[in-house]
């Protein structure tokens, strides 16, 4: 039996409760869950990095004026519709193009889209497992990646619930303004972003819930959405770029492999954001649970009849999904974005249809809880270490490097070439660096995508690109759509020779050296480890009858190598100088044929020539450098030789003396930097 002092402490408690109610509204939480959806989207802006391709592309249509936004967006293909791009020219001029500033414009519209699944929740279930779907849009680790992106994926994600929110609205009340702002919505989201059609999509699936209570609003819509469309109409008989987009359909070869790849890894970016960001087996316990909610709240759809439009959305998604596929376009995590928002709703309405047991109400809070926090602890890498480009180091790195021209000379041989090798590069590139044209000669390769770079276009502008130019930086990104025959790969494996490689976000960028004229040969007959022989190579050595070379630039080695068996392993070839002051420069690396096999793919009895470079930064120190080379076994162990090369005896040594090379200073002070392999 309770006593008077438990008795008074749950009154107490009680009328705490009956206190703070009042001041706990559903309202009240989500207006806070747009401050924290604030503080989630500003946190680090600053820190982001550079922009990405597509960022960089939609500044540059921005900043043209407004007409002729319009007409570059109708002439290019595979692009979207301009009210997005209209905005940001306004945006822009308005307040700047920095990263930060440009990245902003998108905020907003994902702080508003919190609200709007709120009430798009409210049509389904009660007040406070609403705000659950607000929650999880709040904290969505894609839906914050895209709040934040100089695109217009989160206004688009915005339109689209607004107008599935309206179009319930419109079903139930039949009120005129409910059919106008639908109407509004789908206008303006389909001058925004195809995927507007996503949402009427899903409202044709959803009208047979409605067809028995609601004939007359049935037919009302099919008018209303017949009228809508036409809207857009104007820019999909204009947009000359969206007619040149159509042959590419049924290019994708959707094979099952394809498929269970795409859905092995898109739960996981759909509910934890992507792999780059992604915290282990935190992201796919969390990933498990939320999805686990996702179907209860299917469940619950099904078995109340209220909320069909929510599967019939994330159906349709599902089905955008595909199309892009058939269009060949390669899966990328955004094109699942527009479905968040219906899976809040989902795991909403599993709240919702949750049985009323004893402590219903704790358990579902502290459920709750877990999708608020979840995420944001499933992607913590997003918000401290991730960069989202870094393309501006690309280019600072060839300023900084790029030989420039000799005054009163030939510009040809004295400057250097860039091939900027991948799709779009070009765009990257005048952002980053305005003023190459004053130090570089750039080549694009391709021109545009589609269709793909071909051999006769990769003769001809290396081919070019070498003949005129002693170096040759290329820049490698997005090759998958731009050379999928790794056709410019090829093509400097076999003519030139590479000194540098750094790996950087937004591409790879190499050096090659391109002329012979400075090669020493070595001959001789050397046996490496009983594997492999060695009877000849060429180095950048030092001879009488030439001036030395200057620091700033790359040694160049090619090595011929044959087999009397076959191997199980891949040799990687170590070259190294030693300075008069003791400075080592070396670079080790795997040898590989013009085709790109290593040794363990070698067929024994054949030569094979191994080419590459040794970058000598400029600020080396000048004088006479010693060169040898070595051999590395699979371990890492130094592997022994034997024989005689360039007048010297070898019997087990793990290196070999090529010759000396002079350095001197640049001519020109070209500015230092570190040695890269």
């Amino acid at each position: 039996m309770p006593t008077a002092g438990s008795a008074g402490v749950a009154a107490a408690a009680s009328t705490w409760g009956r206190r703070i109610a009042p001041l706990v509204t559903p309202e009240r939480a989500v207006l806070l869950l747009v401050v924290l959806g604030a503080g989630l989207r500003l946190w680090n802006l600053e820190g982001l990095g550079d922009f990405d391709f597509d960022e960089v592309a939609a500044i540059w249509y921005a900043r043209a004026g407004l007409l002729d936004i319009v007409a570059d967006l109708a002439a290019a293909p595979f692009e979207h519709p301009p009210l997005y791009y209209l905005a940001l020219h306004l945006w822009i001029g308005w307040f700047g193009e920095s990263e930060p500033i440009a990245r902003a414009f998108s905020i907003p519209f994902g702080l508003v889209l919190i609200p709007a699944t709120y009430r798009l929740a409210r049509c389904y279930v009660a007040a406070w497992p609403a705000v659950v779907a607000a929650v999880v849009v709040t904290t969505s680790p894609l839906l914050v990646f895209f709040s934040r992106e100089a695109r217009m994926y989160a206004p688009a994600a915005l339109f689209a619930v607004l107008s599935l929110w309206l179009f319930e609205r419109a079903m139930r009340s039949g009120r005129r303004r409910d059919w106008l702002g639908m109407a509004v919505c789908v206008a303006a989201g389909s001058y925004i972003d195809f995927t507007v059609a996503i949402a009427l999509a899903a409202m044709v699936l959803a009208l047979p819930w409605h067809w028995r209570r609601h004939r007359r609003r049935v037919l009302v819509f099919a008018a209303v959405g017949a009228t809508t469309l036409a809207i857009p109409l104007p820019w999909l008989v204009l947009a000359r770029g969206l007619h040149d987009s159509l042959p590419a359909f049924g290019t994708g070869d959707l094979t099952r492999g394809l498929l269970v790849e795409i859905g092995r890894v898109a739960w996981l970016d759909l509910l934890v954001g992507m792999e780059e960001v992604r915290s282990g087996r935190l992201s796919t316990a969390f990933a498990l649970g939320a999805a686990a909610l996702a179907v209860c709240g299917v469940a619950a759809v099904v078995i109340r009849r209220r909320g069909g439009l929510m599967i019939g959305f994330v159906a349709s998604v599902v089905a955008f999904l595909a199309l892009l596929l058939i269009f060949d376009k390669p899966y990328q995590p955004r094109y699942l974005l527009p479905a968040i928002p219906a899976i809040g709703v989902l795991v909403a309405a599993a709240f919702d249809a949750a049985p009323r047991v004893p402590l219903r109400r704790l358990a579902a809070t502290g459920v709750a809880l877990v999708v608020l926090v979840g995420p944001v602890a499933a992607s913590r890498a997003y918000f401290t270490d991730y960069v989202r480009g870094d393309y501006r180091s690309i280019t600072t790195t060839i300023e900084s490097l790029a030989r420039p021209g000799r005054p009163g000379i030939d510009q040809t041989k004295f400057r250097d070439a860039v091939v900027l090798a991948g799709p779009w590069q070009g765009w990257f590139w005048r952002h980053y660096f305005p003023d190459f044209l004053d130090k570089v000669d750039v080549w694009l390769l391709p021109d545009e995508v589609p269709p793909a770079v071909n051999y006769l276009e990769v003769e001809h502008k290396l081919g070019q690109a070498a003949r005129n130019h002693n170096r040759v930086w290329v820049v490698l990104a997005g090759l998958e759509q731009a050379d999928p025959r790794n056709l410019t790969e090829t093509w400097l494996t076999r003519h030139l020779w590479q000194a540098r490689s750094e790996v950087f976000r937004n591409g790879v960028l190499q050096l090659y050296m391109t002329h012979v004229y400075d090669f020493v040969k070595r001959k001789g007959q050397i046996s490496i480890n009983d594997d492999f022989e060695m009877a000849e190579m060429w180095f950048t050595g030092h001879r009488k009858d030439q001036g030395p070379r200057e620091a700033g630039d790359g040694m160049r080695f090619s090595i011929r190598l044959a087999m009397p068996a076959p191997v199980d392993y891949d040799l990687r070839i170590r070259v190294w100088v030693e300075g008069p002051t003791g400075a080592v420069y070396s670079k080790e690396f795997h040898a590989q044929n013009f085709a790109g096999q290593r040794t363990s793919a070698w067929s024994p009895g054949e030569i094979h020539e191994v080419r590459t470079g040794l970058w000598i930064p400029a600020d080396s120190p000048p004088g006479t450098y010693q060169t040898f080379m070595g051999f590395v076994g699979p371990e890492g162990e130094g592997l022994p030789m034997s024989g005689e090369f360039a007048l010297r005896t070898y019997v087990g040594q793990k290196g070999l003396w090529l010759g000396r090379t002079v350095f001197v200073p640049p001519s020109l002070g070209e500015p230092g930097g570190a040695a890269s392999s």
